[in-house]
């Protein structure tokens, strides 16, 4: 799926807790769907009882008991949802929280000793908090059932004509000072900028560098096999927000987008574009790309 370790590490933690929501958010085509599929493929097992409600059902798997919806038959995802509580699985996968009631019936669900997974449409996992409070869920409740959001937008990935130079400081400078944009908000980075960026060059430095300190980078050339592109497949870029108690506390303040990144920062959260600039020193993509996909 293309996640960095950190953030595989804490995706595993997330999704290992008996009970509790979770949520996939961004675009249409942005992996969603694929990406919950991968989730339930890691925690089904022969004693789990998993049931997803989705509409309409891409992605299918043994041992699931999948529902289509189906509103001329009366099956949309509330009257779905009810069911399914009724016969007590333990896992539930929602295709999509678009209203009111599946939102409130998956709260229900999560606090009541089921997983519920489901997707989003929002840009950013701190901006699925405020569109869930504004469909007008109670703030306490839905703090406790959080476990995590994790963002996802969906890059192209360099084909494998791409062609290797060592990266000029002027280069990875400007990496850098994108990289840490969104960081300038948190108190260990305004009380010493110098010291907070260098503790970053240096990691990148001893993951990414080689013997001399120099990092290579790639870029697009174009061959038969992709057409003369340099791109062939995508690579998937993330930003997991874990549920974390200061941000708990957050959202049962009602706290602005701009508060919520800063915690979710402050816990480790990697933003979409810090992630893809990641992926671009692996050689996995290049910085063009990572920029498209992650405008404001």
């Amino acid at each position: 799926m293309g996640f960095t370790a950190h953030n595989l590490e804490e995706l595993k933690k997330i999704i290992s807790k008996p009970y509790g929501l979770f949520f996939v958010c961004g675009p249409t085509g942005s992996g969603k769907t694929t990406t919950l599929h991968s989730v339930l493929k890691y925690l089904n097992r022969i004693e789990t009882k998993i049931w997803t409600a989705e509409d309409p059902v891409e992605i299918t798997q043994k041992g699931l008991r999948q529902v289509q919806i189906n509103v001329k038959a009366g099956l949309t995802f509330p009257v779905i949802m009810r069911s399914f509580l009724r016969a007590d699985p333990d896992i539930i996968m929602v295709g999509e929280m678009r209203d009111k009631e599946t939102t409130s019936i998956g709260i229900e669900a999560s606090l009541t000793g089921h997983l519920v997974l489901a997707t989003l449409h929002t840009n950013s996992a701190p901006e699925s908090v405020t569109r869930l409070l504004d469909m007008g869920m109670d703030p306490f409740n839905f703090a406790d059932a959080l476990l995590g959001i994790l963002a996802q937008r969906l890059a192209k990935r360099l084909c494998k004509c791409k062609q290797s130079y060592v990266a000029s400081e002027h280069e990875i400078k400007a990496l850098l000072t994108e990289y840490c944009e969104e960081l300038n908000h948190i108190d260990r980075f305004k009380a010493n900028p110098e010291a907070a960026y260098q503790e970053i060059y240096d990691q990148w430095i001893k993951q990414y560098g080689d013997d001399e300190s120099q990092i290579t980078l790639y870029k697009a050339v174009g061959c038969d096999d992709c057409a003369g592109t340099g791109f062939a497949g995508r690579v998937g870029l993330h930003e997991l927000m874990t549920a974390s108690d200061a941000l708990k506390k957050n959202i049962q303040e009602h706290a602005r987008v701009a508060e919520m990144m800063v915690t979710a920062l402050g816990d480790g959260m990697r933003t979409l574009k810090q992630d893809g600039i990641e992926k671009v020193l692996q050689g996995i993509t290049d910085i063009h790309q990572v920029r498209v996909v992650c405008i404001k």
